[in-house]
């Protein structure tokens, strides 16, 4: 029940709906990137290597993760209507 209102309230508060439309963005975007073979391994076998050790699946989800992060931070410190 709790979680019904506060979806509820962040649906009615315009920086809510900013704040859903951009973790929704992100996930069809991520979702896109995994489609397009953003993950995928090179033809030759090799992974994708990022600052000579991350491969580009933990690429990809660190990015996502510090999206959600910053999201998060700036609309609960900033925007929350219930400070």
């Amino acid at each position: 029940m709790v979680y019904s209102v506060i979806m509820n309230e962040m649906t009615r508060h315009v920086a809510g709906r900013i704040y859903l439309i951009a973790l929704l963005l992100s996930v069809i975007g991520f979702i896109a990137f995994l489609v397009m073979g953003g993950t995928d391994v090179a033809a030759n076998g090799e992974p994708i290597i990022v600052f000579g050790w991350m491969t580009m699946p933990l690429v990809a989800g660190v990015l996502f993760v510090i999206f959600w992060l910053v999201t998060y931070i700036i609309y609960f410190f900033f925007f929350w209507p219930y400070r």
